[in-house]
């Protein structure tokens, strides 16, 4: 039974949210519009949402924007409830442009987030009610750097590509019961680990008159994370079959991201602009984690995922009251990719429906954007037969704004 018992509750989790371990758009031109933006690119962050906009880009800009995020997210089980603890997140974005003159050549340099964010439930609730089997805290940080390159063989038609170049850095952390096998204070097991990968984004884009074409693919990559898996108030005797484990050990363990196609039209005039936008997004990359903790590993089984693909729409209106200022709305559909029956408290993903509004005034130093983003979500209702059964209701929201300017 204590064997089983520290077996069930060690378990790396994915920690991160928004459609599945992804983060918001990283544009906030795109949020405006509901998350669409691949068909107009018209600004230095096509450098990652669709880099052969770079192409069609005849002066130099800077970009920078910056988002706050507001989430809740609420356990309802038998008898008893909890919230999420985290509940407010930013995340921030740069990006520059280079446009040679008399070229059809652009260059463009962007610093974003694409992954991440945190989830901690409250430490004592995870032990009583949880019954240790849930990690109380995870952390994913990402940053990424991407230069990009495009070039337009035809007045129309752009074409580009470019290199993102991943750091990110995995923390879990997890009550261990040492009082139910060695008689012995509680601890922690906490679970380290960073990594480097490179991956591809090719993106095409086609403008002619009123209308605009956008493709992007994303090439997939893996993370190889290697750090610590440690533990706190490690008794000094311990059970014959936990002989041989030890209170700090290297580990190891990878987790796949997924391949994504996007694809986006267009359509404006001189008052309004409408576009839509849709993502095919291959979640079925992720099957299961396994860490690899040397003579720990006993200590932690594979978490199996088997995400599901799944597809995003979104769709903008934009209306120029004047040469100066525009009002934008969006709308989107995000399908989580996580199954009931692999679903877990540390990633509380569900269907959602967002809606944007914002606006976009032309200053003498630049172009402001704000905007507002809600996100309504699902319901989730979850019978696994275990302690975390129950209903998650999640809530959250976006502010945001972002300025570009001449350089």
């Amino acid at each position: 039974m204590a064997k089983k018992i520290v077996a069930g509750i060690l378990l790396i989790c994915c920690i991160c949210y928004s459609q599945g371990y992804r983060n918001p758009p990283s544009g906030t031109v795109a949020l405006m519009n509901g998350g669409a933006f691949v068909a107009q690119a018209d600004d230095p962050s096509a450098c990652v949402l669709n880099p052969a906009g770079l192409a069609f880009l005849k002066q130099n800009q800077f970009h920078s924007d910056i988002l706050f995020l507001f989430s809740e997210t609420k356990f309802l089980g038998n008898n008893v409830s909890t919230s999420k603890e985290n509940n407010i997140a930013y995340l921030g974005n740069i990006y520059a442009s280079y446009a040679p003159e008399k070229s059809n050549i652009g260059f463009g340099f962007g610093i974003t987030s694409p992954y991440g964010q945190k989830t901690q439930w409250n430490k004592k609730f995870t032990e009583i009610h949880w019954a240790y089997n849930v990690p109380y805290y995870g952390e994913m940080k990402f940053i990424t750097f991407t230069p990009a390159m495009a070039f337009a063989p035809t007045p129309y038609l752009g074409l580009g590509y470019g290199i993102d170049i991943h750091k990110s850095m995995v923390e879990t952390r997890q009550s261990i019961p040492w009082s139910f096998i060695t008689a012995t204070p509680d601890g922690i097991a906490v679970l380290k680990g960073e990594d480097l990968a490179i991956s591809l984004r090719i993106g095409i884009l086609l403008n002619k008159q009123k209308h605009s074409f956008g493709f992007v693919w994303t090439s997939p990559f893996e993370m190889d994370y290697s750090g610590t898996f440690s533990m706190t108030n490690f008794p000094q005797t311990l059970p014959g079959f936990l002989n041989g484990i030890q209170p700090t050990v290297k580990s190891r363990f990878k987790i796949k991201f997924p391949e994504i196609y996007s694809l986006g039209y267009r359509w404006k005039n001189e008052k309004i602009a409408f576009q839509i936008g849709a993502e095919f997004v291959k979640y079925s990359c992720l099957e299961k984690i396994v860490v690899d903790a040397g003579p720990n590993s006993i200590l932690i089984p594979t978490l199996i995922k088997n995400w599901k693909d799944v597809w995003t729409f979104s769709g903008g209106l934009e209306y120029m009251i004047n040469s100066a200022c525009a009002i934008n709305f969006g709308i989107g559909l995000i399908e989580t990719p996580v199954p009931d029956r692999t679903f877990e408290p540390t990633l509380p993903d569900s269907d959602r429906i967002v809606y944007s509004v914002g606006t976009s005034i032309n200053l003498k130093p630049g172009k402001l954007s704000l905007f507002y983003m809600q996100n309504n979500f699902k319901d989730r209702t979850i019978l696994q037969g275990g302690f975390t059964d129950g209903v998650y209701k999640s809530s959250g929201s976006f502010i945001g704004c972002g300025f570009t300017a001449k350089i």
